[in-house]
């Protein structure tokens, strides 16, 4: 009996369809939510932006404002530099944050008159000596721009006359004048830079190098006013002399080319922000005030720490940047941008997600919608398939029921068939000898006994099945019990060839049982090896003591049973596929029946073996002295 298709058409029409309803609605709910994220995303964004770009006006604003009263160099913020433009001159504060400058101011130059005895008995007359003399009394001058002439030619002698140690020291006296310049070069500049020349060419490799660092050193510091062209001209010598690169770091460039920007552009009425891009961004603020301009220079030290902290404190969560520095916005993202020609200032401001999961979104609602969604599918889910188990099992009830029915009418068609038959023998054939009329009443008794074995066991196993059924215990040797149960097997089966042996094991074996319901237990093993006997008609009984429990196995060599019954083999009305394929005999309930009266004395029933292997069928109770 397999479940009618309409009752299948039927409920898949009340289960599917409403699940199928239910994730459509789930799913446009889903689509509706994602929509709302989505604009909720949007606006966070464009709040977001609108907030930063005022902390960034109002950041310009503040400090446009502390420009128009001027720095003093100890006012100028870290990461920034002041600049008063004059005349087409240049002044930053502090000294030293920018490597190079637009302009140079004209430093007083030695005068030539002094030196042009000295020159002539130099260059024309070949006469160092009288040279050197002429040099050793200017050098001793009070002018310091004599000075500095005198000892840049003095130590030009020495070197001439192969005296190092004496040029190095006249090199070493002009460095310590700062006041002065000699071919637009600061005199203390020009004197490291002989003293490295008289080294190199004595090969004096390590004083080479240290005094070599010392300019390297003061270039870096921004020590000597320098245009750019002069800057890469002693670094590169330098470089020569040390073997190390010299170059200013990325925000003293940047700060270099802002000057260079700001000296160019100086003369305009603008009074608001413009970018400078050197390797690494500078914004420039300036303001006109009596003839000159005032700016500063504020670096990427001075942004990080100022403006793009608070545009990003501003921005939360949403993360803000500044285009062309501040770090790359991740690609994937949603940004909103506001250009520089819609806020006035000196970058585009972008602004994106926080990439983090869910945010945008109303709080718990997707998550909530999810799990409500989930629960119902799942609800359905699994109350469909209770009914469809119910269904199922249902109908494998009604299934084993009908088995059953047919089985009993046939195990109680036997018994009512040789009854009828050998009444009519008697009451047709009246002079039958008394042999063959014993015979036939001994036929009529055992199918007698036969069709009462039937009831009794239907009868047990109701009252079994409702708890109705009592169980008398006593203490009695599980040995005897078995062989005398064994020996009227034997004697119901003599006709059909079956050998049935019982052994027990030389000790006694005493358990508390019912003895009538632990027969028929052993009974009902029995006859079930008899019936899948198969082709072998051996069947074996066994009663052993171990330890503490006392054994009854029945073991036959017949059809054994598959791998996938074993589980269900000791279910009521369940019978094999072998008992159907080959017309076995069979209730359905004689290993239930076993199951329940070996549960009811405190012990347990197993079998073993397998298809084509035979069965073994062991009965375990507990020793009772």
């Amino acid at each position: 009996m397999r479940p009618p298709r309409n009752l299948l058409v039927l409920f898949g029409v009340v289960t599917l369809l409403p699940a199928a309803m239910l994730a459509v609605l789930g799913v446009r709910l889903l689509q509706q939510d994602r929509a709302l994220a989505e604009q909720r995303r949007s606006e966070m964004l464009e709040h977001a932006a609108d907030r930063a770009v005022r902390v960034l006006e109002q950041e310009v604003n503040a400090l446009a404002r502390r420009l128009q009263g001027g720095f003093a160099p100890s006012e100028v913020p870290d990461g920034a530099v002041y600049a008063l433009v004059r005349a087409g001159r240049i002044d930053a504060l502090p000294a030293g944050r920018a490597p190079y400058y637009p302009d140079v101011p004209g430093a007083k130059e030695p005068p030539a008159a002094p030196f042009e005895a000295l020159e002539t008995l130099e260059f024309r007359k070949q006469d160092l000596g009288s040279a050197l003399e002429i040099a050793d009394k200017l050098s001793a001058s009070s002018d310091a721009l004599i000075r500095a002439g005198a000892l840049l030619r003095q130590a030009r002698l020495l070197r001439k006359m192969g005296r190092a140690d004496e040029a190095l020291e006249a090199y070493r006296k002009l460095g310590a004048i700062a006041s002065a310049a000699i071919g637009g070069m600061p005199a203390d500049l020009v004197g490291l830079r002989g003293r490295c020349a008289v080294l190199e060419e004595q090969s004096r490799t390590q004083e080479l190098r240290r005094e070599a660092g010392a300019i390297a050193a003061g270039l870096r510091a921004g020590r000597w006013r320098l245009n750019r062209a002069s800057f890469l001209h002693v670094a590169g010598q330098v470089a020569a002399w040390s073997g190390e690169e010299v170059r200013a770091d990325a925000e003293g460039e940047a700060m270099a080319a802002a000057l260079e920007w700001l000296h160019q552009n100086a003369g305009t009425d603008e009074a608001r922000a413009a970018g400078v891009h050197w390797q690494s961004p500078v914004a420039i603020l300036w303001t006109p005030a009596a003839g000159s301009t005032r700016a500063l220079l504020a670096g990427p030290r001075y942004l990080e720490a100022h403006w793009l902290a608070e545009i990003r404190k501003a921005a939360a969560p949403a993360r803000a940047y500044l285009a062309g520095w501040g770090g790359t916005p991740p690609a994937g993202l949603r940004k909103v941008q506001r250009p520089a020609a819609d806020t006035g200032l000196p970058w585009t401001l972008v602004v994106t997600e926080p990439g983090e999961a869910g945010w945008g979104e109303l709080p718990g609602q997707r998550r909530l919608l999810l799990v409500g969604l989930g629960a119902l599918l799942v609800l359905i889910a699994a109350v469909s398939y209770l009914i469809y188990r119910s269904i199922t099992r249902e109908m494998a009830v009604a299934r084993l029921q009908s088995d059953f029915v047919a089985a009993v009418s046939h195990e109680f068609r036997t018994p009512l068939t040789s009854l009828r038959q050998f009444q009519d023998l008697l009451a047709d054939e009246e002079a039958l000898p008394a042999e063959k009329r014993r015979t036939y009443r001994e036929a009529q008794a055992r199918a007698t006994d036969r069709l009462q074995r039937l009831v009794e066991a239907l009868l047990d196993f109701g009252r079994m099945e409702a708890g109705r059924r009592p169980y008398r215990f006593e203490r009695l040797d599980a040995g005897v019990l078995a062989q005398d149960v064994t020996e009227e097997f034997r004697r119901e089966v003599a006709g059909h060839g079956f050998a049935v042996e019982c052994s027990v094991n030389g000790e006694s074996c005493p358990v508390s049982a019912d003895s009538e319901a632990l027969s028929r237990a052993l009974w009902n093993l029995l006859d079930n090896a008899a019936k899948y006997s198969g082709e072998s008609c051996r069947i074996d009984v066994g009663v052993e003591r171990a330890g503490g429990v006392v054994r009854l196995q029945v073991r036959d060599y017949g059809l054994g049973v598959p791998a996938g019954e074993r589980k269900r083999i000791f279910d009521k009305f369940v019978r094999g596929e072998a008992a159907r394929a080959l017309g076995i005999k069979g209730s359905g309930i004689g290993l239930a029946m076993v199951k329940h009266i070996v549960a009811a004395h405190g012990g347990r029933v197993e079998m073993a073996g397998g298809a084509g292997r035979g069965s073994v069928f062991t009965i375990t109770l507990p020793v009772r002295e």
